[in-house]
C-alpha cells in the first residue's frame, strides 16, 4: 500500500481550479493508502474526471482551457497527468 503524492510542474501562480483539485483529491486519498492495479487508477481517474466535469457548473469558475487527465506509464509505473490545452500541469504518482 502507497500514498498517493503529485508533482505540479506549475510551482507558482498556479490557477485556482488546479488549486481546487490538489485539495479536493489530496482530501479524498490523505487517508487511504492506494495499492498499484489497474483498478485504483482507473478509480482515481474517474474521480479527477468527474471533478473536471463538475468543474465547468461550478459558480464563479470561468475555465476557457482544455482540461483533460490521463493515465500514463512512465519508466514501468503508472501515474496520472492532468493537462491544461494538452500541455501536462501536474502528475499524481504513488510513493
Amino acid at each position: 500500500m502507497k500514498l498517493l503524492r503529485f508533482y505540479s510542474l506549475i510551482p507558482n501562480d498556479k490557477p485556482e481550479w488546479l488549486l481546487r483539485l490538489q485539495m479536493d483529491i489530496s482530501q479524498r486519498y490523505s487517508f487511504q493508502a492506494m495499492e498499484d492495479t489497474k483498478e485504483d487508477w482507473e478509480r482515481l481517474k474517474a474521480d479527477v474526471d468527474a471533478w473536471i466535469l463538475e468543474l465547468h457548473h461550478l459558480r464563479g469558475m470561468k475555465v476557457r482551457s482544455n482540461i483533460e487527465s490521463a493515465l500514463v506509464i512512465d519508466n514501468g509505473k503508472t501515474v496520472l497527468h492532468i493537462r491544461r490545452n494538452n500541455k501536462v500541469v501536474q502528475i499524481y504518482y504513488l510513493q
